[in-house]
């Protein structure tokens, strides 16, 4: 049974609007409407009023109600904070960051010792892009109220995008000191210690999580990632089936009408197959075809275009990703195979299973020169810009320079995509000789590796697919690495010609290089020992 307010006089308005208020922090939005209305009806030109109702319909997602009603407020008051706050939100809401961080600049500027301004405004400018410069605002909002979690939590979340793992694990641990049910902030906790290649400790923060709000789906996404990186791939696979509940997640459920496929008897029956997330993912789990065929299925394979050639050698009727399909029992995204199959680490089915394509193979055939013998060495130096990780996992060609000098190699660039113009950029054309205008699918990528001795890579499609042909590589791996290399290894289960090469210092490539100029070194034909 509700608490009832204190009698408000019918025509006081200042004790309408107290009263509003006092419903809204309650969380009565609605009662918090009617009692501002009722005060607006008293006095149309309350700023105060019309910014308490622009408020309360904004938090029963009336947002067009709410805009018009917060605008008015801000056309009365100018310098009313709450007022501009509101916009604010909204406009972040529809995607206009730059137009929010203005409104909750001048928020602040209009209270400046109210630290929900200054969280709001270091907010829009996370989304924005500059996570850097929100620092300086969430930092003055802890310091207003160093009381409130909020604050400490958006604090946080800015450290985060900066990959400040430490900083922002105290400031969550902070904010849970004074909130210790609040539930994203143990969520955020475990990204920090998932960051720290810490991954147990991440585990448990994303159970605490979900002890407090079991439905967030994306914390159930993290605790799967954590999962699969730690070597509990049990309950990895399980888990990541939550990744099709997370909002804004790379890939998104397909509208089927037939059931998902998850490992039962199928003989006899038709399976689509189906791509999602990147290139690199999708030649990763080519390796389940074989035996969903075993299971005596019709199977159905849709790739991206550039992917087809891959599947030549394939037991599955490929089909290119837009194309009209045919009838089908049952699909299966790509990613969803090893946990029909049940994978753990010791029992991925192994590599090689990819061939490249006859006729890509012919080509190159004697494409590149023999050289005295020179062992030839592909490399590749930046993943996919709009990766979240990007900036982690690339390492640029400049870096790999100082190797290009090593003598008795033969160095060749596959990086695709605009990072291959570095080769130029950095005057290293008489080192490294450019072939990704001759790469225009993974057909012809495979055949030149077919030609190469070593790849050395970043963690992008091209080293998956080296893998996948049995080619040998070195995987150049940031500190904390994507959950498929696991931790503490310099060989992975899914790939047994590779070396894993890891940083020992988040952003500190010098172990991995120092690795790598050693196993260059030995790939060189050393001269025979004169005789005695």
């Amino acid at each position: 049974m509700e608490k009832p307010l204190p009698p408000v006089p019918a025509r006081d308005t200042a004790g309408l609007i107290a009263a509003a208020s006092q419903c809204a922090a309650a969380g009565d939005q609605r009662r918090a409407l009617c009692l501002f209305d009722h005060a607006i009806a008293l006095a149309p030109e309350e700023a105060r009023a019309w910014a308490g109702a622009g408020l309360a319909l904004q938090a029963l997602g009336r947002r067009g109600e709410a805009m018009a009603a917060l605008c008015r407020a801000r056309f009365l008051a100018p310098g009313l904070a709450a007022a501009r706050t509101g916009i604010g939100g909204l406009l972040l809401d529809r995607g206009l960051a730059a137009e929010a961080e203005a409104e909750f600049a001048a928020a602040t500027e209009a209270a400046p010792g109210w630290w929900v301004g200054w969280t709001n405004r270091g907010l829009a400018l996370q989304h924005r892009g500059q996570a850097e410069e929100a620092l300086a605002p969430l930092r003055h909002a802890t310091s207003l109220a160093p009381a409130e979690p909020e604050a400490w939590h958006s604090l946080a979340t800015a450290l985060l995008l900066l990959d400040r793992t430490e900083e922002a694990e105290a400031a969550l641990r902070r904010a849970l000191s004074l909130d210790p049910r609040y539930a994203v902030a143990h969520s955020n906790l475990g990204r920090a210690l998932r960051g720290q290649n810490r991954p147990d400790e991440a585990r448990a923060a994303y159970r605490t999580a979900l002890a407090i709000a079991p439905d967030q789906a994306e914390t159930r996404w993290n605790l799967a990632v954590a999962d699969l990186l730690a070597g509990d791939w049990a309950s990895g696979w399980d888990g990541a089936e939550w990744r099709w509940h997370v909002p804004g997640f790379p890939a998104r459920p397909r509208d089927f009408a037939q059931p998902l496929w998850a490992g039962e008897a199928i003989e006899g029956r038709t399976l689509l197959l189906h791509a999602e997330q990147g290139f690199g993912d999708s030649i990763m789990m080519l390796r389940y075809l074989p035996l969903v065929a075993a299971r005596g299925a019709r199977v159905l394979l849709e790739l991206p275009e550039a992917l087809l050639p891959l599947a030549a050698g394939l037991p599955a009727s490929a089909i290119a990703a837009g194309t009209p399909l045919p009838g089908f029992d049952l699909h299966c995204p790509l990613l969803s195979l090893p946990r029909a199959f049940g994978t753990l680490p010791e029992t991925v089915p192994p590599a090689p299973y990819l061939t490249p394509p006859a006729t890509a193979a012919a080509r190159w055939a004697g494409r590149l020169p023999e050289d005295g013998g020179a062992p030839r060495v592909g490399l590749a130096w930046a993943g996919r810009p709009t990766h979240r990780n990007d900036a982690n996992r690339s390492i640029g060609l400049a870096a790999l320079a100082p190797l290009l000098a090593m003598p008795g190699l033969r160095f060749y660039g596959l990086q695709a995509g605009p990072r291959a113009a570095d080769i130029a950029g950095l005057g290293l054309g008489g080192q490294v000789e450019d072939l990704s205008p001759l790469l225009t699918d993974f057909g012809e990528t495979a055949a030149a590796l077919a030609q190469l001795d070593l790849l050395v890579s970043v963690d992008t499609s091209v080293v998956h697919l080296a893998g996948a042909l049995g080619r040998p590589f070195r995987l150049l791996l940031p500190f904390a690495p994507d959950w498929r290399w696991m931790l503490g290894r310099e060989d992975t289960p899914w790939y047994a010609s590779g070396r894993l090469l890891r940083q020992a210092r988040p952003g500190d490539w010098s172990a991995p290089l120092a690795a790598l100029a050693a196993d260059l070194a030995q790939l060189v034909p050393q001269p025979a020992l004169a005789a005695e």
